[in-house]
């Protein structure tokens, strides 16, 4: 069955608290708590809030290079990253080329046998599929849960991305195209290309073409009732 990880940017820590249970509400089987939305000085504090429901959650502290809102500098944003693995959340979210650049925070993680969700995004376009086969096997030296996004141009490029999965072996891999002609991978990738998860708002969109949780439910869930209705053959 596919699975659904909310994804959360609240910009106070009320409001990542009310988020939370929204999601689970809503039918979340995961989490993505978006630390970089809030203030650093609030971090410590969600850290905290998330306590009880860090086994289902993914910590993520993403930079402005990356997509993402923290405005500090990236020294500050690697001790707060060590500072999240400390926590033992699901799974630690780290940019490729952010632990590729360095070795330091690559052995603290390893040293805290931190389960780390390696990502990588193109916010601009998808590469050919031989490019993106090479960042692939880049990203298994630092684990077996890997994350690829790119952004989809036309309707050829969500599907190139969703090739990916073809020969993937002891590699929990999540790959799909953001956009609007990104939507259709977002939803196939656990279904073609048994992704664990697919990720989808909670309140607002933490990417662009992304999903609310509720929309994705309910397709699921549909889909879910079609396949286990049919009759069997005979």
């Amino acid at each position: 069955m596919a699975r659904i990880c909310g994804s959360i940017g609240a910009k106070s820590v009320d409001g990542l608290r009310s988020q939370i249970r929204k999601a689970f509400t809503l039918g979340a089987d995961y989490i993505e708590i978006r630390f970089d939305f809030l203030k650093t000085s609030d971090i410590e504090h969600a850290i905290r809030i998330a306590e009880s429901t860090k086994a289902k959650a993914i910590f993520t502290l993403r930079s402005a290079r990356e997509g993402g809102k923290f405005k500090g500098t990236e020294n500050e944003r690697v001790e707060l990253l060590e500072k999240l693995s400390m926590a033992r959340p699901m799974l630690l979210d780290v940019e490729y080329r952010t632990i590729k650049n360095n070795n330091y925070l690559a052995d603290f993680l390893t040293s805290q046998q931190t389960p780390i969700l390696i990502s990588w995004h193109d916010f601009k376009c998808t590469p050919p599929k031989n490019r993106l086969l090479d960042v692939l096997n880049g990203m298994k030296i630092y684990s077996n849960y890997a994350k690829i996004v790119t952004t989809a141009r036309e309707t050829h490029d969500a599907l190139r991305v969703l090739d990916l999965y073809e020969g993937v072996t002891g590699l929990e891999l999540i790959a799909f195209a953001m956009g609007e002609f990104g939507v259709i991978s977002r939803i196939l990738c656990t279904m073609i290309g048994n992704a664990p998860f697919t990720y989808t708002s909670v309140s607002s969109n933490t990417a662009p073409g992304q999903l609310d949780l509720s929309r994705m439910r309910r397709l699921f869930d549909r889909i879910n009732s079609i396949c286990y209705s049919r009759p069997n053959a005979k």
